[in-house]
């Protein structure tokens, strides 16, 4: 039994115990509110932060201006072609074709753009009609039987070469019609940037590094510095936000983007590069390297502008 000094201690007990926690729910509702309140501050400084608004603004200016370029070159390239000056045609392919694997993040999204000017022969689906770059190139550089899988090439028609030519200049003269629009500037977006550059370097990666890309011209360095032209274009309008926000990875990026170029730069030859063909395989798998190397911090981009 409990004496009445016991049930009075036992009752004083409870209401401390009450009033205590009465006290510490608030508390632990304004800590909360505290800490929601700084994340928000937190994301909201990222998301309204003027240099990344003006990254995407320079950005979709530079998309039209090579969209703009990539017009202008596929119809003095196409018209030479058209006419049977295969010399001017080759000569214009590669610098001309630059203007597209600069942007071509952004040009894939249009539709079915890519496939009908970028697609590879290999790389055809069964019944897939083949439009583009490539059908031409193979036409300006018509390969051997044994290139051919055995067979002799039959090159092309007047009326073929104007037909192909004709849906060229038509699919790339969408794309700008695409950039030009009011509102494209509004798609682009500081992740959107970062994620393009990271995607030219997988091009670089997966194609233009095996010498596959240009199977028949063998330009494949020159789409390997647009790659990394696009690339290192969208990292540098954002560096200013990694330099504040992650210093680390701005140095790496700046020494393996430079690292890259350095190498490509060995491999010029006028106002080119020479054939793929021409380099070694020790040049090739110190490309792959230097390409690899850049890859995983360039990753890392899209996180470090979101932070």
């Amino acid at each position: 039994m409990l004496t009445i000094g016991a049930m009075i201690f036992k009752t004083m007990s409870k209401a401390a115990l009450i009033a205590s926690t009465a006290l510490l729910v608030p508390l632990a509702a304004c800590s909360s509110n505290d800490t929601a309140s700084e994340t928000k501050t937190s994301t909201e400084v990222a998301a309204t932060d003027p240099r990344l608004a003006e990254a995407a603004s320079e950005y979709a200016a530079w998309v039209r201006q090579e969209a703009d370029a990539l017009v202008a070159g596929t119809k003095e390239f196409t018209d030479a072609y058209i006419a049977g000056d295969n010399e001017k045609a080759k000569s214009l392919y590669a610098p001309t074709r630059a203007h597209w694997e600069a942007i071509e993040p952004v040009a894939e999204k249009f539709g079915d753009l890519d496939p009908k000017t970028d697609a590879r022969e290999a790389d055809l689906a069964q019944g897939q009609a083949w439009t583009g770059w490539h059908l031409i190139e193979k036409d300006l550089w018509q390969p051997a039987p044994d290139a051919n899988g055995g067979k002799t090439y039959q090159p092309l028609s007047p009326e073929d070469r104007t037909k192909y030519a004709t849906m060229l200049n038509t699919d790339v003269a969408s794309i700008k019609t695409h950039t030009d629009a009011d509102d494209f500037p509004n798609s682009i977006t500081a992740e959107s940037i970062a994620n393009g550059s990271k995607e030219l370097l997988d091009e670089v990666a997966n194609g233009k590094i095996t010498g596959e890309e240009e199977i028949w011209s063998h330009t494949d360095l020159w789409d390997f510095q647009a790659n990394i032209t696009g690339a290192k274009k969208g990292y540098d309008l954002l560096r200013p936000v990694v330099v504040d926000k992650d210093p680390k990875l701005a140095e790496t990026l700046d020494a393996r983007f430079a690292a890259v170029q350095e190498l490509l730069d060995s491999h010029k030859e006028g106002d080119g590069f020479v054939l793929y063909t021409a380099l070694t395989q020790d040049q090739i798998k110190a490309l792959s390297k230097a390409v690899e190397a850049l890859g995983e911090p360039l990753s890392k981009l899209a996180a470090a502008v979101k932070q």
